[in-house]
């Protein structure tokens, strides 16, 4: 396939040979995405408090909740999945490159401890201030209402694609601003500190970074939407949110990622390229973007093709 050649047809080829090499992860894959937002609306009627006093604190700390949660349970179980160096995991490894602490212990030990002051720092600290008005002034953005809890799986698949759409875009062309020469190295180049990723450097970035790129364009959605998202569909975006970035710089294509069923996901080995070649494939949830815009590498194909097959023979 050609990459700077915005061909229909060639994309329709190209995802269908993705589709076919999951083989039957595909099968778990949709499972878990069925299963989730089947039982999404489910356990939201059991969970979600009846009345909400102070909507404001609410909103801020469920979010910090949420968030904290799924980000730190994700790595617990990607450290391990490294840890074991299981064939069967292994064989999803997007590339032949040695993880970080298997080329250099020591210098891996300063980046890890320098990852966790700058996550403890993005997390704990510019989080919970991007949070505090609301806090302070005990508004929601979204509605709180128990009686407003969405009723079908179909609304909330509705407004958490319309929230992916909106993230992808944002995140698209804000990740393209940081490429650019004279702010890169002021930025962004933080987070290109791993060069063969793992899931916690996920969201090792600037504080600026961190605010505008990740906390901003993922809440873009649900700015748009306002009062007509309920705080639960939020907290379940959040979820996917963090679970979709861990699973993109994790270091594994595996086929069972449900995040994988996106017609022209953008995938971890397309996120992996990126962080190899720190340039091009700028793209989140989906590669649609750096498609319409010429910017995936035209050597990505090939690398995806050349790592297939080594990790195959």
């Amino acid at each position: 396939m050609e990459d700077d050649n915005i061909d229909f047809t060639n994309i329709v080829q190209y995802e269908k040979r993705r589709y076919h090499n999951k083989g039957y992860g595909i099968i778990f894959a949709f499972t878990f995405f069925c299963s989730f937002f089947f039982l999404a609306p489910i356990i939201g009627k059991i969970i979600f408090p009846v009345s909400i006093e102070n909507p404001g604190k609410f909103y801020m700390f469920s979010t910090l909740f949420t968030h904290e949660v799924t980000f730190i349970l994700i790595n617990s179980i990607m450290f391990i999945i490294y840890k074991l160096k299981l064939p069967f995991f292994e064989r999803y490894k997007t590339t032949l490159n040695k993880w970080p602490w298997e080329e250099d212990y020591n210098k891996w030990i300063s980046l890890l401890k320098k990852t966790i002051k700058l996550l403890l720092l993005n997390h704990l600290v510019l989080l919970p201030l991007v949070l505090l008005p609301f806090y302070l002034s005990d508004t929601c953005p979204m509605n709180t209402k128990y009686e407003s809890l969405p009723e079908s799986p179909m609304e909330i698949m509705v407004q958490i694609l319309f929230f992916m759409l909106c993230e992808d875009f944002g995140f698209y062309f804000s990740h393209r601003l940081l490429h650019v020469k004279w702010l890169y190295p002021h930025i962004h180049k933080i987070h290109h500190t791993y060069r063969q990723v793992v899931s916690i450097s996920a969201e090792y970035a600037h504080p600026i970074e961190f605010v505008i790129s990740n906390s901003l364009t993922t809440s873009l959605g649900p700015i748009l939407l306002g009062n007509r998202t309920h705080l639960y569909t939020y907290l379940l975006w959040i979820m996917i949110r963090v679970g979709e970035t861990a699973d993109g710089h994790c270091g594994y294509e595996f086929s069972w990622s449900p995040y994988r069923l996106l017609f022209m996901s953008a995938g971890e080995d397309f996120h992996n390229f990126h962080h190899l070649y720190f340039k091009d494939n700028y793209g989140s949830f989906f590669s649609f973007w750096d498609r319409i815009c010429g910017t995936v590498n035209k050597r990505y194909i090939d690398y995806v093709n050349r790592n297939k097959k080594l990790t195959t023979d």
